[in-house]
């Protein structure tokens, strides 16, 4: 699903209706460190770890929606997703400051779609849409490869028509360069084969052009993307680049980084890490010098943990609280820092589609009443082994990613 893109689980060349299996997980929950963030630096109204901030006007439980955050407007825009039956194409704003979602309802939209690249180009003040699958009439599911913009200002979606574009494809990894101007895409997947390959749209020329690199990660899906602006860089983590029958994944644990102005990939070791999974959340906190991970889909397993990326050691640090949001895959978020805080919306739990809005501040965590307690802070480890049905909706729309 996407945030800037994803899918749910669709990398099976043969579609999977949705269903329910119960799983045996074997859980080990390690204690961990809370980074913080000098307090003097945080807005004073608000709670630190994370908040339940749902409010009663949201959209629908969804999963696999595109969120992107405006810098001039300092409010996010959430389009598409997919409730259950079909790909949604919805456009719904959301306001940080006061923690209010809004619908709005352009005269023209898009097709309704999962899973696409969906970024916000700062310099053009415009959202850009690209690609993500299609449910059909008949069940059968269409990778797209359409270009469209949203204007925060007019609330009008435009479809441009380039004279060459990607493959038609979903599930990409994507972030905006503001320093180039440009949208820059790697990979994804085009129903039948996860891809590889690097491109970037520039609105001003209305232009998409492939950008060939000698060295680059491997083929994948459903991994996350963001742009580091004063270390003029992109940093991919993790994804999938397998998903085949009676749930079998391969999903991706490894950090890389891109630079736009040597076209060079280089992959970053680390010795700890997040675990390997798909479609977590992933933003860039830039006053504390870190990016946030959190959530997304593991080996036959939901996360809610969270971690920093040192973007000055390019080392990770597991920040996981005592209390988090319940464990979720393809949810959409971003980083406000307006209110230095990392935003997530719904997802699918292995309760079904959430339809909830959190925040998270660096700190001590938030002792709100709303919070769900996932695990007690002890020294060691604690093993927790239980059995649990978890409704995984293995929509394939021609694969599963």
């Amino acid at each position: 699903m996407a945030e800037a893109g994803s899918s749910l689980e669709p990398d099976q060349p043969s579609k999977v209706a949705p269903c329910f299996a119960t799983l045996a997980i074997v859980t080990s929950i390690q204690c961990c460190l809370i980074l913080s963030v000098p307090l003097s630096s945080l807005p004073s109204d608000i709670a630190f770890g994370w908040t339940d901030v749902t409010s009663a006007v949201s959209p629908p439980r969804m999963a696999g929606a595109m969120m992107a955050y405006s810098t001039k407007s300092e409010r996010f825009v959430l389009f598409g997703g997919w409730d259950g039956r079909e790909g949604l194409n919805g456009t719904w704003i959301y306001d940080p400051r006061n923690l209010t979602w809004v619908s709005v309802q352009p005269a023209v939209s898009p097709p309704g779609r999962g899973d696409a690249m969906f970024v916000y180009d700062g310099v053009s003040d415009i959202f850009v849409l690209f690609g993500g699958w299609h449910e059909n009439a008949d069940g059968t599911y269409t990778r797209l490869g359409d270009t469209w913009m949203f204007s925060l200002t007019n609330h009008i979606w435009s479809e441009v028509q380039p004279a060459r574009s990607p493959s038609a494809r979903s599930d990409s990894q994507v972030a905006y360069d503001p320093l180039a101007d440009v949208v820059f895409l790697f990979g994804g997947f085009n129903g039948t084969t996860y891809l590889s390959d690097n491109w970037y749209y520039s609105v001003v020329n209305n232009t998409w052009s492939s950008r060939p690199a000698s060295v680059s990660p491997s083929p994948r899906a459903d991994g996350r993307m963001i742009y580091v602006e004063s270390q003029d860089r992109f940093i991919i983590f993790g994804g999938n680049d397998f998903s085949g029958p009676n749930y079998t994944f391969h999903h991706l644990s490894d950090t890389w980084s891109y630079r736009w102005g040597t076209d060079v990939w280089t992959h970053l070791d680390h010795s700890t890490g997040p675990s390997a999974r798909d479609y977590p959340v992933f933003a860039v906190d830039q006053t504390a010098g870190r990016a946030l991970l959190t959530s997304g889909f593991g080996e036959r397993i939901i996360l809610n943990d969270l971690w920093a990326f040192d973007l000055s050691k390019d080392t990770w640090l597991d920040l996981s609280p005592q209390v988090s949001p319940p464990a979720r895959f393809a949810a959409v978020g971003g980083f406000d820092p307006v209110k230095q805080a990392l935003v997530i919306f719904g997802g699918l739990a292995d309760t079904g589609l959430l339809a909830d809005t959190w925040q998270y501040t660096g700190g001590i965590p938030s002792t709100t009443p709303n919070l769900v307690p996932v695990a007690l802070a002890v020294a060691g480890v604690l093993t927790v082994v239980g059995v649990v049905a978890v409704r995984m909706v293995l929509r394939t729309k021609g694969r599963r990613s």
